[in-house]
């Protein structure tokens, strides 16, 4: 699926009550708007089709009003666009001005009652505790929630942050399969999960959900570094699950050579998000997609 944006215009919108900086896409006749409070924000939105190159064309596989879960959807970018295409969405950020964010991307796209947001972190247990920030700022990630993952100080985004003075914010969390049994969240046809390395807690805690006959396709992003998250893909094998060869080879710096995501899941190094599905026209899908792929970030070319 060839995807463009067509068009890209800064304004501001204004109603009533509030005014708010937005971009307006046009991407291959879909429109769609992000607020762009600040400049982490404004990048999210100019990166919507470059930094993960098959997020968005996965989402345009799902059909209207099929329902689609978004754990770890920070401000949002994929979460409304699946509102967009139709899908009935449910998402899920626990960091407050991501998730002020959030909302207000489903307000400027008029979205209310079909993508619903909850301020709270979806892990294996329901608990009240603290999620550690990497930064205070619009559109971050890498934050913890219930403990300090960090063993050293980190630099994330070309700044220096310390481990022993992240900023904290009281949070709580679910199982997805809690949400789904209280009818809270609808069973899911499509569930996206990206948590900054908790993925196996979220996959643990949703072990009902993830073996529904309505669940099509899941994209995880896998932590090669983290055996819980590798594990979570011999897991899913094992219930029947597929992956495509084209598809994990795929990222916005380079497509790479057959064996090479397998050499790096053995030494434990690097990450890729996973797309998983039950129907073979995903094959084809991705195949396709593959043939004509050219890196939007293509790494230097060695001297």
């Amino acid at each position: 699926m060839s995807l463009e944006i067509r068009s890209s215009v800064q304004r501001e919108l204004e109603t009533d009550s509030i005014t708010l900086p937005i971009v307006e896409l046009d991407v291959s006749g879909r429109t769609v708007r992000y607020v762009t409070t600040a400049r982490g924000s404004e990048k999210r939105a100019n990166t919507l089709l470059t930094k993960e190159p098959l997020t968005v064309p996965w989402l345009e596989t799902i059909k209207p009003d099929e329902v689609y879960v978004d754990i770890g959807a920070n401000v949002g970018m994929y979460a409304i666009y699946a509102g967009v295409v139709g899908a009935r969405v449910f998402a899920f950020e626990p960091e407050a001005l991501n998730y002020a964010e959030l909302n207000k991307n489903i307000y400027v796209n008029n979205l209310h009652g079909r993508v619903t947001a909850y301020c709270m972190a979806i892990s294996d247990v329901v608990d009240v505790s603290v999620l550690y920030l990497s930064a205070f700022s619009f559109a971050g990630s890498h934050h913890d929630f219930g403990s300090n993952r960090w063993d050293s100080d980190k630099i994330i985004g070309g700044r220096e942050l310390q481990r022993d003075k992240r900023p904290q914010q009281g949070c709580v969390s679910f199982p997805l399969d809690e949400l789904v049994s209280r009818q809270v969240v609808a069973p899911p046809h499509h569930i996206k999960i990206d948590v900054d390395g908790f993925e196996y807690k979220v996959a643990r805690g949703a072990a009902n959900t993830l073996q529904m006959p309505s669940l099509k396709t899941i994209l995880l992003e896998v932590d090669f570094s983290i055996p819980e998250s590798l594990q979570i893909v011999e897991h899913l094998r094992s219930q029947g699950w597929k992956y495509s060869d084209h598809q994990i080879r795929i990222n916005q710096h380079v497509y790479m050579r057959e064996g090479k995501i397998e050499s790096l899941m053995e030494r434990g190094k690097g990450g890729a998000n996973f797309i998983f599905f039950k129907d073979d026209a995903y094959f084809d899908f991705f195949e396709g997609f593959a043939s004509s792929f050219v890196p939007p970030n293509p790494l230097p070319v060695k001297a």
